[in-house]
């Protein structure tokens, strides 16, 4: 990936960065499919059987009293919905593994599980540290998506994991056959749970996805974009992103085949833009002070003027993918530099473009390590839906990989 020419115009004051937190888009494919309603049972059991881990020696869990802090007070960045950061600590949630959240305290690499109840075997959904399919933090609380074995239900915790509460029941799809649909991608932003259910077509010609937003507080659940979307739209599996009290996402026709991008306006719930002819390849778009920032396949890292409908090319690549993450110093970039995924490397840049250093991945057992959680303290990666190694991102200038403690040998038991 080369470094770009002087033409480039972000400003230094030009910040990247949403509500003031660092923004990090949603993880990666291989992340998001696993939040479908496939195979619950299974997983679950799964989950509980790596749960079953032997404590080590570790520091107390955090108590409630730990997390009294004025509202707003927090630093946090919302991953989608598996991480949340905040002054307190980082909380963790590896749904792959265990549907269990891990803390670790500011400043520290070391996750533990996030359940100080005497005897617990944290195997179960009694454990305080059950969160399910989803993560995310709000006005000194913490929130999770359930399957309580009927219903997704949207559950709200105490900052250490106690006094878990069933805040609303997530809408279910409903086929004309009868039968109901569960699950989907699920994000956190501004106090909302912003919910993108999987539609059933069986039997409905007129099948299109649902897109819910959830009030965290009371429960009280609006859909979104309803006049906009076209039938025989499909759930998407990647490429979703929130930024700037807009929601960015793919529209797949299931019957034709083509791909739109759509911008929609959560405070309005509706769709303002519908980008042509999308390759799922690129990078979802994030959008500040009315600028899109995105990878375009074949094209090159680009910012997309709403104000004038223009595109700039930053930085120009000819990899196969390219998934940039942004904060208000810098721009982290992971690419595949070939259509087999043999070659993956990572860029890190200033926020005007000028490469600051570069790093050759070394696979993890037999996968890439993916790049998936920005904080204030470490670009983290994970393989197999666990955090296993960070970057130093006070050292952009000399990247390395540091190899992290298996978080599933610890727990607060």
């Amino acid at each position: 990936m080369p470094e770009p020419t002087a033409n480039s115009q972000l400003t230094p004051d030009k910040s990247i960065c949403y509500n003031g937190f660092i923004w990090c888009h949603p993880p990666q494919k291989g992340v998001l499919l696993m939040k479908r309603r496939l195979l619950p049972s299974l997983l679950l059991a799964l989950a509980l059987a790596l749960a079953l881990t032997a404590c080590a020696s570790k520091p107390a869990a955090p108590t409630a009293a730990d997390f009294e802090v004025q509202p707003g007070a927090y630093r946090y960045q919302d991953m989608g919905d598996f991480f949340v950061e905040t002054e307190k600590g980082n909380y963790c949630l590896e749904p792959l593994l265990d549907f269990l959240v891990r803390f670790a305290d500011p400043g520290s690499h070391d996750f533990y599980v996030l359940c100080n109840k005497p005897d617990c075997g944290h195997g179960d959904a009694n454990c305080n540290a059950y969160a399910g399919f989803a993560l995310g933090y709000f006005n000194q609380h913490l929130y999770g998506v359930q399957d309580n074995g009927t219903d997704f239900v949207l559950v709200r915790m105490n900052m250490d994991g106690t006094d878990h509460t069933e805040i609303a029941r997530l809408p279910e799809q409903n086929a004309l056959d009868g039968r109901k649909q569960l699950g989907g991608s699920y994000f956190f932003d501004n106090g909302y749970l912003i919910y993108l259910a999987m539609p059933i077509s069986s039997g409905d010609p007129d099948y299109a996805m649902a897109i819910y937003k959830i009030q965290l507080e009371n429960g009280e659940i609006a859909r979104l974009f309803q006049e906009d979307i076209p039938v025989h739209t499909d759930w998407p599996s990647a490429g979703v992103s929130i930024s700037s009290g807009y929601l960015y996402f793919p529209m797949f026709n299931g019957e034709t085949g083509s791909v739109t991008y759509a911008e929609g306006n959560l405070e309005t719930g509706r769709i303002e833009h519908v980008f042509e002819d999308w390759n799922q390849s690129n990078s979802p778009m994030v959008n500040f002070d009315n600028v899109l920032y995105y990878h375009r396949v074949g094209v090159g890292l680009c910012e997309y003027d709403k104000a004038t409908g223009t595109e700039t090319v930053k930085v120009p690549t000819d990899c196969s993918l390219a998934l940039p993450q942004y904060t208000k110093d810098y721009i982290i970039v992971r690419t595949s530099d070939d259509d087999a995924d043999t070659h993956r490397t990572i860029y890190a840049y200033d926020r005007n473009y000028h490469l600051l250093g570069q790093m050759e991945l070394e696979p993890y057992g037999v996968k890439f390590p993916s790049l998936q959680y920005v904080t204030a303290n470490a670009i983290y990666f994970t393989s197999g839906g666990k955090l296993v190694s960070y970057i130093d991102p006070h050292h952009l200038d000399r990247l390395e990989l540091i190899q992290l403690v298996d978080p599933t040998a610890r727990s607060h038991g």
